[in-house]
């Protein structure tokens, strides 16, 4: 059992890889340094500024309603959320 475990791990591991990578390529590559890209376990992929302008903003928004995505504001965690499903 404990390495049905580990195998479904690692699993989850390599698609949350690929999620991110898949995402990250269509988002403008100068402004990736200032984002975090995750796969929630809830099949999204999600990114986090962490300091944009307003112009870098619009230009990564562009990219993620192209796959899909979209803004989400809320108090304490503004990302972009896009469905996996997108991505691929």
């Amino acid at each position: 059992m404990n390495q049905i475990t580990d195998e479904r791990k690692n699993q989850d591991e390599h698609s949350s890889r690929f999620a991110c990578a898949e995402v990250q390529k269509h988002l403008p590559q100068d402004l990736l340094p200032q984002l975090t890209v995750l796969l929630q376990g809830s099949g999204y992929v999600t990114i986090s500024p962490r300091v944009l302008t307003r112009l870098d903003w619009l230009r990564i928004d562009e990219k993620v309603r192209q796959m899909g995505g979209l803004w989400v504001s809320n108090e304490r965690y503004n990302h972009w959320s896009i469905p996996f499903s997108r991505t691929r």
